[in-house]
């Protein structure tokens, strides 16, 4: 990406998100510039940082099932989900994107580097994760990243959460834990760990991007690169083609970069605690995915737990839209 020359004019371009996603996504985005390398103030446009945390969480709850039906091994998932994020993400930053709310530079703007860093480890870690530990370990100790979220969006960017929020988190943990009942064990303390990090990556960069104020919905894009070149090189000498290429194609050229997108897009709008909720509709909605494709019948626990996490989604944001309509 570094050799494409990565910089702005800085004129309106006449395109918008809803070139990809549709008129409702395109009108998410309002008209409010970054100038050079300051940072432009906190927004809190609830109605769209929601609308856009719910796109991205749908859109990665497909990331799993996906990856199965492709029936590939891990490091070539990093490669392809890491190449085809950079490259749909930087089409979409050279032809449709609205540059004005973006840094001027992007390789030399510290918070386009940083959070696109993080998303790269990301990407690493829980791909590494996955195959190292438990997958109910691994679902049950990400569903953690909301109450890191929250703590470090009061730490660092001063919005202290509401007790809505804060209830909202509890609730969630809860569903989370009745969903992995059964299935969790001791696992692998190196896959655990693992988890615990990206549990900690996925709070800090959507809290980084939160404090910036910028429009970083391109940083997955660097971290795609991150993710793609620490794979390159065990994918040449040991790994072979999926079973099935034209799933994980899907996943990586399409359903991973809307996620990005919406997901690193949203924090410009909404407190981070409140984006790190709908990572969790991955938790609730991939077994269904995977009950309708695979014909694996979830237990009674996931449907609890699943209307328990999906019920404090849902009374989360009803209170946060009517909290901005008073």
């Amino acid at each position: 990406m570094a050799g494409c020359g990565l910089t702005r004019d800085g004129r309106a371009d006449s395109f918008s998100l809803a070139a990809m996603s549709g008129p409702a996504l395109g009108a998410m985005v309002p008209p409010v510039p970054t100038h050079g390398t300051a940072r432009p103030p906190l927004q809190r446009d609830t109605p769209r940082g929601l609308g856009l945390a719910l796109i991205g969480g749908i859109s990665l709850s497909f990331d799993i099932p996906l990856i199965r039906l492709a029936g590939s091994d891990p490091w070539m998932v990093m490669l392809l989900r890491g190449g085809g994020m950079a490259i749909v993400l930087w089409l979409y930053w050279r032809f449709i994107s609205q540059r004005r709310f973006m840094p001027v530079h992007l390789l030399s703007d510290r918070d386009f580097i940083t959070v696109g860093a993080l998303s790269g480890l990301n990407n690493i870690c829980f791909t590494l994760a996955v195959f190292n530990t438990s997958t109910a370990n691994v679902v049950f100790i990400l569903a953690f990243s909301s109450m890191a979220a929250a703590l470090m969006s009061w730490a660092l960017v001063g919005e202290r959460p509401s007790a809505a929020t804060w209830w909202a988190i509890a609730a969630t943990i809860v569903g989370v834990a009745l969903i992995v009942a059964g299935s969790l064990d001791g696992g692998n303390w190196v896959g655990d760990l693992l988890a615990l990090v990206c549990a900690i990556l996925i709070a800090l960069s959507i809290t980084l991007a939160r404090r910036s104020g910028k429009d970083l919905s391109m940083a997955p894009g660097f971290g795609g690169v991150v993710s793609a070149l620490f794979a390159l090189p065990t994918v040449l000498v040991f790994s072979a083609m999926p079973a099935a290429p034209h799933w994980i194609l899907i996943d990586a050229f399409i359903l991973v970069p809307l996620a990005g997108i919406t997901l690193w897009l949203a924090p410009r709008f909404i407190p981070a605690p409140h984006v790190a909720l709908f990572y969790l509709l991955e938790t609730v909605l991939a077994p269904i995915w995977v009950w309708l494709v695979f014909a694996e019948t979830p237990s009674r626990n996931v449907f609890i737990g699943g209307a328990i996490v999906l019920g404090a989604i849902f009374l989360h944001t009803l209170f946060e839209l009517r909290r901005r309509q008073a």
